[in-house]
Formats: C-alpha cells, structure tokens, sequence
C-alpha cells in the first residue's frame, strides 16, 4: 500500500482538458481536514462528494473533472474510499487489529483448569 503521507500519482487512461491545460494524471496530496470539509453538503457515498473531494485532493476544478471517463471514475473511487476510511479512524482499526493478530494468542490466554472430578460416593 501507498505511504499515506506523500502525494499519489494517478495516471488518467483518458486526459482529461480545460482550454488550453490537459491532465494526464492527477497528483493526489496527502488529506487533511480541509478536504473533507469541502465535502460538506453532500451525502457521504454520492458523486457530488466524491468529486468535491477529489478536486480538493488534486487541485483539478469540479468542472474538468466532469469529463471522467467511467472506468478512471470507478478507480479513483477506491482511493477516495480509503481516504473516507482513513478520516473515520476504521484504517487506525484495522492497523490494531492487525497488530493485535501478529502478536502470540496464547500469551494472554488464562491457563484452562484442570477438569473437577465428581464425588463418589461409597454404596
């Protein structure tokens, strides 16, 4: 996985143009507050939002990134959804998690006691 403190490349398969400027890839800084809150308004899992966010993440205005061919949109998708991930603290989870399941499961565990025998009685 990517280091999430530097910038992603991400290669458009179909440049995206405005004018005179053409986008062959979108640069995608590491996310901070500010790229959610540019969010605000739209529900969570909607385009509006995904697309607000990407344009704070790479700088590209809403407008040109309206001409994203489906299969860069479905992609970019998943590196937005990771960084939705990473603002709700479920990508800290699953790093406790899996630190939690590299470390010996029998460590922690109580010793089982031995098993209780019945009484017997004599007849």
């Amino acid at each position: 996985m990517n280091d999430p403190f530097e910038p992603q490349i991400f290669k458009l398969r179909i440049p995206l143009r405005k004018g005179e400027v053409e986008y062959k890839e979108l640069t995608l800084k590491p996310p901070v507050l500010r790229d959610i809150l540019r969010t605000d308004g739209h529900a969570p899992e909607s385009v509006g939002y995904a697309r607000a966010l990407l344009s704070s993440l790479s700088g590209v205005p809403e407008a040109v990134l309206d001409s994203m061919v489906p299969e860069d949109w479905a992609d970019i998708r998943l590196i937005l959804a990771m960084t939705n991930m990473r603002f709700m603290g479920i990508v800290n989870l699953l790093d406790q998690q899996a630190d939690d399941e590299t470390k010996d499961p029998t460590a922690a565990a109580e010793p089982t006691p031995p098993p209780r025998s019945a009484p017997t009685s004599a007849a």
